[in-house]
């Protein structure tokens, strides 16, 4: 009796009404359960009695909503059941259990892959709830793919109802969410009535007054086209049927986002959308679809550039169409996509369109290839165990729910990537071996490094090493695919510890040098305990250096975690010359870098070193190259503004991958000058060390002072060899590229060879009197030392 009041009173109050959803859902599926759903209907509604959603509704509206919505995608009974069900668990006193003894294991299924986890198990992580719940929803709709059209349908509803929530943060986070997550899905699933939707309603949450202008602008634009809309509509019905071809002409609203996006605020290109009209053609089959685009050409100019034929090759999630822009009546941009019947069926419902076939009542989802992201998810997930939560969510944007490319290998085989992946990417989709030996890219007929981003529609050639070869550790800060992130992963757990720590040391001093903050050995202890603090599984610099070996820890990172909010000091220099040659207001602080750049002399090569800086969007203060008399070779030095340690490192970096790059080195003035001062400060040393000595030793006699003698003359000549390594670390610091050469050591032993020779020279010739026994200890302490240096380089090398 209690639910008979309540399901009146909703019905009068709120206009919820099972009849209404029963009569919708019997259009397209005339043998429903009805009594199942009204019972569904009924306990959801008892369970959220009392419960009122942030607009002050009573809170069974929404999962009676949320069946509408896929009613209106012709879902199977369950689905609708379940979607009636779903907030029960989370959100009131019943349990999966309950819901399993009254509606059966399959319904069950689905509500429990929708339900959060527990509120309270992750009262003071509530990121990491919502992180572990999405990787929970993914589990299951890899097993039953129904379940995230649940989810789509639940988050629509959702976003049609955000502004009754009175907190902006909250508003700003669900959209983000919605924008990155779920919408994403939506296009992967091919479903686009939802994700339009979803996405102008996450643009009009976030960016109010953009969606606003945008909205405006097209409404005044369409009421000014109206009359030629109309006019094209039927010049086209009228060709066609004079061609006996069978159509549907209509004209359609362009996604406000979607032109938010192509337009990026900048207001030439929107002026573009003032002045045009989209149109959509469907017919009955392929070949009038290729037929209609033939006679819309001969009826009006095409524009260039514009043509897609998705029906030859059709998008990831099953999109067919033909676009065409052309210029219409009175020069007026008219676009046109022209589709089959079901080919439309596919666009507007993506997965969800096999509910429309009469002869299926049942969804098989797994099946269907558009739901293979769900399974990648799962992988994702096993790879992944020990991975943070905002790493796991990072990699999931960027592999599986970011734009996606489709290029083609040599013999036309398509290759899906995501948006802005490499040669890399493209390698390691094809073989692991192939990744692994790749060596150089041919893309379109030119060879290109193998970090090169594609684009759509390219065609890849990866040229590989007939030797074994392994991959480069440095790919990892371009690759965009798990897959690709992962076999290079797996390459290196195999290399032994101690070559991992050689290599680590490497790469990371690399990264130092190009940040300019030393070597290694003079990383502040309390920012590396504090790093290691933060950083799980590290407690050494050992451990960082395995970490960086091994591919699991990048060196920008860990620059980047050792000093966390400090860029690149200002440049007042840099500023003046901004507003001067470049003309910018700009408030940001820049510093002033200059890179020295040696590579192979061939044509264009500076240009292309010039391009990877113009795609970091870089201003070049000054550029310079000449060819080495001693080796040939060009030498390139830039003067780049820049504005903290990450675009040195990713300028660096992708400058090293163009062809032919030998070194990339940053340049230090100011360590240079204080370089020659030393150099100065030593000689002088150098030439007045004889004379104090023989001083010394005829002013201070045994008799007079038995000790102070001999302690400084043994003072003096360990200082002297203390000159050469300090000499040597200051070599070290200012000459980076220097560093690891053989050129190094010869000057480093021959200013040692040096040292020692004039030591036993002014010995010889000044007459001074030394214990040869303690002498020869400081001269072979120091060779010793150096020697052991040297062999600890001929393992790096």
């Amino acid at each position: 009796m209690r639910s008979v009041i309540l399901l009146q009173q909703l019905k009068k109050e709120y206009s919820v009404d099972v009849d209404n959803l029963i009569g919708e859902v019997r259009r397209y599926l005339p043998d429903l359960h009805e009594i199942k759903l009204r019972k569904a209907f009924a306990f959801s509604a008892l369970a959220h009695e009392g419960q009122l959603r942030k607009s002050g509704h009573p809170y069974i509206i929404h999962p009676y909503e949320t069946a509408r919505i896929l009613s209106a995608l012709h879902v199977d009974e369950d689905t609708l059941i379940a979607a009636l069900l779903h907030d029960v668990p989370e959100d009131t006193d019943k349990s999966i259990e309950e819901i399993e003894s009254k509606f059966g294991k399959k319904i069950a299924y689905l509500v429990e892959g929708i339900t959060k986890l527990s509120k309270v198990h992750y009262r003071h992580e509530m990121a990491n709830r919502q992180v572990e719940s999405l990787k929970k929803l993914f589990i299951h709709t890899a097993k039953d793919p129904r379940i995230i059209l649940i989810k789509l349908a639940d988050r629509l509803h959702n976003m049609r109802t955000l502004y009754a929530i009175n907190k902006p943060e909250k508003i700003s986070r669900i959209s983000r969410e919605t924008l990155e997550i779920f919408v994403p899905i939506a296009n992967l699933l091919g479903i686009e009535e939802l994700k339009t939707e979803m996405e102008d309603l996450c643009f009009q949450h976030l960016y109010p007054e953009d969606y606003q202008m945008i909205s405006d602008r097209l409404k005044m634009g369409g009421k000014k086209n109206e009359h030629i809309m109309d006019t094209t509509i039927e010049m086209i019905k009228k060709e066609l049927s004079q061609q006996k071809i069978s159509c549907s002409v209509y004209g359609r609203t362009k996604n406000i986002y979607h032109i938010y996006k192509r337009t990026a605020g900048e207001n030439g290109k929107l002026n573009e959308y003032d002045n045009m009209i989209a149109l959509r053609v469907i017919v009955d089959n392929k070949d009038e679809c290729y037929h209609t685009l033939g006679i819309i050409h001969s009826l009006f100019k095409p524009k260039p550039g514009t043509f897609r034929d998705f029906i030859s090759l059709p998008k990831k999630n099953g999109y067919q169409s033909l676009h065409t822009t052309v210029f219409g009546i009175k020069g007026v941009t008219t676009e046109f996509q022209i589709r089959s019947r079901q080919m439309h069926l596919e666009a507007e419902y993506g997965i969800a369109a096999q509910y429309f076939e009469k002869s299926t009542k049942t969804l098989h989802l797994q099946e269907d290839g558009r739901a293979n992201w769900a399974c990648k998810i799962m992988q994702m997930q096993k790879l992944e165990q020990n991975s943070v939560e905002s790493d796991f969510m990072e990699k999931l944007k960027d592999d599986i729910l970011h734009d996606r490319i489709f290029v083609f290998t040599p013999k036309g085989t398509t290759v899906d990537l995501p948006n802005e992946a490499t040669c890399v990417d493209f390698a390691y989709e094809i073989h692991t071996e192939v990744g692994n030996r790749a060596i150089k890219a041919e893309v379109n007929g030119q060879i290109v490094p193998v970090t090169t981003k594609l684009k759509n529609s390219d065609t890849v050639n990866i040229i590989t090493s007939d030797m074994p070869k392994g991959p480069s550790r440095s790919w990892l800060a371009f690759v965009k695919t798990n897959t690709a992130k992962s076999r290079i992963l797996d390459y290196f757990r195999k290399v032994s510890k101690e070559e991992k720590i050689i290599t680590g040391r490497r790469l990371l001093q690399k990264e130092l040098d190009w940040a300019g903050l030393g070597m290694i050995n003079d990383i502040p202890q309390k920012k590396l305990k504090l790093f290691c603090k933060n950083k799980k599984g590290c407690l050494t610099i050992e451990d960082v250096l395995l970490k960086i070996g091994e591919g699991t820890l990048s060196p920008l990172d860990f620059v980047n975690g050792l000093y966390p909010h400090k860029d690149v000091p200002t440049s007042k220099i840099v500023l003046f010359l901004e507003r001067k040659f470049f003309h910018t207001d700009s408030a940001k602080n820049y510093t002033m870098v200059t890179l020295k750049v040696i590579s192979r002399d061939m044509i264009g090569q500076m240009r292309k070193i010039l391009r990877e800086i113009a795609e970091h969007k870089l201003n070049i203060v000054f550029a310079k190259g000449h060819i080495s008399f001693w080796t040939g070779e060009l030498i390139t030095k830039f003067t780049i503004c820049v504005e903290n340690y990450s675009q040195i490192s990713q300028v660096c970096e992708a400058i090293e991958h163009v062809d032919g790059v030998r070194n990339v080195t940053r340049r230090f003035f100011r360590r240079k000058i204080a370089f020659s001062m030393a150099i100065a400060f030593t000689f002088a040393l150098w030439a007045s060390h004889p004379y104090f000595l023989h001083y010394i030793s005829s002013q201070l006699t045994y008799e007079s002072n038995p000790y102070l003698s001999s302690i400084l003359l043994y003072a003096g000549t360990f200082m002297l060899f203390m000159m050469v390594f300090l000499l040597k670390r200051l070599t070290q610091r200012s000459f980076p590229e220097l560093r690891e050469t053989n050129t190094f050591w010869a000057l480093t032993f021959l200013l040692s060879a040096f040292a020692v020779i004039t030591l036993f020279a002014e010995i010889y010739f000044f007459e001074l009197s030394l214990n040869w026994f303690i002498l020869l200890g400081l001269v072979l302490m120091i060779l010793a030392y150096l020697s052991m240096e040297y062999v600890n380089f001929r393992k790096r090398a």
